[in-house]
């Protein structure tokens, strides 16, 4: 049996919002009805407020991919620095090699600062000050690595000691902090190296604000290639 074919329909098509007051008025007609003008105007409010967190969070994670991909083409360099046709100065090539204590450091670094506080390793001041510390002291080791070759003394051992010796203090500021915190899961803001510098008294700071050793640290990460020229 054939059926008859359907009459279209007269009823006009609902616009986006009268189709939300609709679903609204079936869902719970006495209360979201009456609600729906500040449920309409709160969303774009949520939206805003979210957008900052999902924008850190694929920061982190590009940043995170990108430092992972950085890796093999500096190891490709030091290759190449190292190969006898180059013959870099060997100061510089230690130098250069000795990044990778700054990479390898920072990874459990960030590791212990999620695990612990469920936080960026630049939010935990103890753990961020100590491996951003290892890359001052490659900034100074490569500055100083350069300066001899060009004063024809190679001098690599001596380069070797200072770097060790500083990895040393490094490991030693945080065996400080894990001795001393007591509830090491409450320690995200312990300062590192106590907060030495910083004043006695004045406006309030973040609880995450990062503490005078670990400004210092990031600062002189770029002050000390200015010495060479001279």
């Amino acid at each position: 049996v054939a059926l008859p074919p359907a009459r279209p329909s007269t009823r006009p098509r609902e616009s986006p919002a009268h189709a939300r007051a609709s679903a609204l008025r079936v869902v719970a007609p006495d209360m979201l009805v009456a609600a729906a003008p500040d449920l309409l105007v709160a969303t774009p409010g949520l939206l805003i407020a979210a957008a900052p967190a999902a924008l850190t969070s694929t920061a982190d994670e590009l940043a995170g991919s990108l430092f992972g991909a950085s890796l093999l083409p500096w190891l490709a360099m030091l290759y190449w620095l190292k190969h006898p046709k180059v013959a870099a100065p060997e100061g510089v090539c230690f130098g250069l090699t000795f990044l990778l204590a700054f990479v390898f450091g920072s990874i459990p670094a960030a590791i212990g600062a999620g695990a612990l506080y469920g936080a960026s390793l630049a939010d935990a001041d103890w753990l961020h000050g100590a491996a951003e510390s290892l890359l001052a002291a490659t900034n100074c080791v490569v500055v100083l690595g350069f300066r001899d070759a060009l004063a024809g003394r190679d001098d690599a051992g001596r380069l070797r000691f200072a770097a060790a010796a500083w990895t040393g203090f490094a490991l030693v500021s945080c065996g400080a902090v894990l001795a001393t915190a007591g509830d090491l899961s409450t320690a995200a803001h312990v300062p590192w190296l106590g907060g030495v510098g910083g004043l006695p008294s004045g406006p309030a700071e973040p609880a995450n604000a990062l503490s005078i050793p670990t400004w210092i640290i990031h600062t002189s990460s770029l002050v000390e290639w200015l010495p060479p020229p001279g």
